[in-house]
């Protein structure tokens, strides 16, 4: 296949903007947090960017609930906060919304692109030197 230095420039820039998207992408996954309610609105939980809780917190009116009751609120405030987590990791990483991913998938995902990527970038630079070998204009 022939490059035209047009092709080169091109694939340089897609590139180094895909660089730019992974490196932003990368470094703002660990500055995702997650909120959640529960059904009631009685109590609210926070999780970081891993998915673990930071803090639950609770109306008043939750003292009216029974220990189980309780407990269900808990649940439901943080995997609302884990799921709010998650939606925002995927927009972030532009994953479709069809697939759910948690982050180490997300952490194991974005290492196997970053590896491909260092293949194909690696193989892109060997063909561009082969290119500068044969150029006639070099003669």
């Amino acid at each position: 296949m022939d490059f035209t230095e047009h092709d080169v420039d091109e694939l340089l820039r897609e590139n180094e903007w895909e660089l730019r998207r992974l490196a932003e992408a990368s470094a703002n996954l660990r500055h995702v947090s997650g909120k959640g309610e529960s059904r009631s609105g009685l109590t609210s939980a926070v999780v970081d960017a891993d998915g673990r809780l930071r803090s639950v917190t609770f109306s008043p009116r939750v003292l009216r609930l029974d220990t189980a009751a309780l407990a269900e609120e808990v649940v439901q405030a943080v995997r609302q906060a884990q799921d709010d987590q998650d939606r925002q990791a995927r927009e972030l990483l532009a994953v479709p919304d069809a697939h759910t991913l948690g982050p180490a998938e997300i952490a194991r995902q974005f290492e196997e692109f970053h590896e491909a990527f260092r293949t194909e970038s690696a193989d892109r630079n060997e063909r561009l030197r082969r290119m500068a070998a044969t150029d006639p204009r070099d003669a």
